[in-house]
C-alpha cells in the first residue's frame, strides 16, 4: 500500500501546465481564439498562480494585456518574443496611456513578475507561454480573477523588436472559467 502510495505521488497531476514552450493536448483546459485563429490564447490555474500560452501566427512578438481602462490605458501587459533557435525573452509592461507608451515595470519602480517563460518557433508559428501569481502585489499588475468576466487585450507584432508597431490587435472580455 506504500508502495502505491509513492508511486501515486510522482506521478504529476493529470493536465499540469509544463512551462517549456509547446503544448501539449489536455494541459491547458481553458482557451479562445481571435483574429481568425491567428491569435489562440490558453491559460489554466494551479493554486495561486495563472500559466497562459499563446500560440499565433507571426514573424514577431506575441502580447497579452489585462484589464485595460480605456483602449491599452492602464493595462497590465506581458510581451513574448521567441527567436528562429527557440531562445525566448519576456516583459512585464504597463501602458501608460490610451495608446502607450508601455514600458516594463522594473522602469516604473515596480518588478517583473513573470515566474517563468519559455517558447518556441516552427514556420511561420510562435508559441509562448509563461505563469505568474494570480495577483503578485505589484502596482503595476493586475490580480486575475479565476472565475467571471475579465478583460483583455491582445496583440502580435512584425517582428522581434518590441518596438515595432502591431501587426494585428484587438480587445475582449473572456469568461475565465473557460468557454460554456
Amino acid at each position: 500500500m506504500a508502495l502505491a502510495l509513492l508511486a501515486l505521488a510522482s506521478v504529476p497531476a493529470a493536465f499540469a501546465v509544463n512551462v517549456d514552450g509547446t503544448v501539449s493536448s489536455g494541459e491547458y483546459s481553458k482557451q479562445t481564439a481571435f483574429d481568425n485563429g491567428n491569435y489562440r490564447l490558453l491559460w489554466e490555474f494551479e493554486g495561486n498562480r495563472v500559466f497562459m500560452a499563446i500560440v499565433a501566427k507571426t514573424p514577431g512578438w506575441v502580447a497579452i494585456g489585462f484589464n485595460p481602462s480605456t483602449v491599452m490605458a492602464n493595462a497590465d501587459m506581458v510581451f513574448g518574443i521567441v527567436g528562429n533557435q527557440g531562445n525566448a525573452q519576456t516583459s512585464d509592461e504597463w501602458s501608460s496611456g490610451i495608446f502607450g507608451p508601455h514600458a516594463p515595470d522594473v522602469n516604473q519602480g515596480g518588478k517583473s513578475d513573470i515566474l517563468s517563460f519559455a517558447g518556441t518557433r516552427t514556420g511561420d508559428t510562435v508559441v509562448f507561454e509563461f505563469s505568474r501569481l494570480l495577483d503578485t502585489g505589484d502596482k503595476f499588475d493586475k490580480a486575475i480573477p479565476t472565475s467571471g468576466r475579465f478583460k483583455i487585450i491582445w496583440a502580435y507584432g512584425p517582428s522581434l523588436q518590441l518596438s515595432a508597431k502591431h501587426t494585428k490587435a484587438g480587445s475582449a472580455t473572456i469568461q475565465m472559467e473557460g468557454q460554456k
